[in-house]
């Protein structure tokens, strides 16, 4: 049974003008613990089907099950990061990372081990104590990303987490991720625009043909890890990233 179960999902938004078919239809499994990228053109539905994954949205068409188990209402088992983090700015970085806790009935206290353990695998052990507006955008992501992995979720939806950083920023909370992924294991889903990103993060890249989002095709990649510098010079590393942009060439979007 995979973990996630994806089978002729269609989303479409009504309008005073008839509405407008977003997404879909598409299927395909995600298995427990595989690091899954979404890749496609702007508005071909991405954001949107990780909505759908965690019950925030429903599919006007097909159906979403986890674990044999269908999504019908918003799942509280997830992890979720967006390009804008959620850190409030009266709590420090540790006290927003708790606040995931507390919005589940979980005392914080009980997890102060697993919350210093994300703080060193981020490196902001040090920051603790500071407060959000403190921290560059950098460091506000990572602290993101430890919200979002605090509750030990089963699934982590990345909804483009690092498009607003600069190019030195993203390569280091990339390597973070990655490191966290290994460690933990962790079902992720990560939407991004960038096939070099998704290449160096995941164990397959699933490639989204303009709107309506349907599956073009799916590439598994097949690398070692850790994906250092060394891996992305490789002859293989570029090859799947021209074998993934040659999609996107046939659409006209590069």
């Amino acid at each position: 049974m995979p973990h996630i179960d994806i089978r002729n999902v269609v989303k479409r938004f009504e309008t005073a003008d008839g509405g407008v078919h977003a997404f879909g239809p598409a299927t395909f499994t995600v298995e427990r613990g595989e690091f899954v990228s979404l890749v496609g053109p702007s508005g071909c539905g991405k954001s949107t089907l990780l909505l759908m994954i965690a019950g925030l949205l429903p599919p006007s068409a097909g159906e979403i099950d986890v674990d044999g188990r269908p999504v019908l209402a918003t799942r509280t088992d997830v992890g979720i990061m967006f390009q804008d983090n959620t850190l409030v700015p009266w709590r420090s970085v540790r006290r927003n990372i708790e606040l995931q806790l507390e919005l589940r009935g979980i005392n914080p206290k009980t997890c102060r081990e697993r919350i210093d353990g994300l703080l060193e695998t981020v490196g902001l052990t040090d920051f603790a104590n500071r407060a959000p507006f403190e921290l560059s955008g950098g460091m506000q992501q990572r602290a993101a990303f430890c919200q979002a992995m605090v509750h030990d979720p089963d699934t982590v939806l990345l909804d483009e987490p690092l498009g607003k950083l600069d190019a030195m920023t993203r390569e280091r909370i990339r390597a973070d991720l990655q490191r966290l992924w290994l460690k933990t294991r962790t079902t992720v889903l990560l939407v991004t625009h960038s096939i070099e990103e998704a290449v160096q993060l995941s164990t397959k890249v699933c490639i989204i043909t303009p709107r309506p989002g349907r599956l073009d095709s799916v590439v598994d990649i097949d690398l070692p890890w850790p994906r250092d510098l060394t891996v992305k010079r490789s002859a293989a590393f570029a090859g799947y990233v021209s074998q993934i942009s040659d999609v996107f060439h046939r659409y006209g979007e590069i």
